[in-house]
C-alpha cells in the first residue's frame, strides 16, 4: 500500500468528478497530470500547469504594439476538494513523474553511539 504523503513532489494523474469547478482558473479537461504539492482536510493541492499574464499596455494604460507585449509566468497552486477526486494514479519509477522524496534526503532524528553511550549526534 502506498501513502499519499509519499507522493508529494511527484506528478500524478487526477480525474475530476466535475471539472467545471476549475474553468475559472483555466482547467478545462476532466483529467490531467499535475505536480502534487500536498494534501489536507480540504483535498489535494496541485501545481497549476501554467498561468500566463500578457502585459499589453504600458504604465499609463496605453496599448502596446504586439511586438512589445511581454509574458509573465505565474506560479500557482490550487485545491481539488476530496468530493471532486474521481481517481488518482501514480507512476512509480517512471522518469519525469516519480521524484525522490525530500524527506528521504534529510537526516532527521538522532542516533546512539553504542560504544561510547553518546546520543544526539
Amino acid at each position: 500500500m502506498i501513502k499519499l504523503d509519499e507522493l508529494i513532489g511527484d506528478v500524478i494523474f487526477v480525474s475530476f468528478s466535475n471539472h467545471e469547478r476549475y474553468k475559472d482558473i483555466g482547467i478545462k479537461e476532466s483529467t490531467g497530470h499535475f505536480l502534487l504539492k500536498g494534501f489536507d482536510r480540504l483535498g489535494l493541492w496541485l501545481e497549476h500547469p501554467g498561468i500566463v499574464i500578457i502585459h499589453a499596455k504600458d504604465e499609463s494604460g496605453t496599448p502596446l504594439p504586439v511586438k512589445k507585449h511581454t509574458r509573465e509566468n505565474i506560479d500557482a497552486n490550487f485545491v481539488v476538494t476530496w468530493d471532486n477526486v474521481n481517481t488518482i494514479m501514480h507512476y512509480p519509477n517512471r522518469e519525469g513523474f516519480d521524484f525522490p522524496s525530500e524527506f528521504k534526503k534529510m537526516k532527521l532524528g538522532f542516533s546512539v553511539d553504542n560504544e561510547k553511550g553518546n546520543s544526539n549526534k
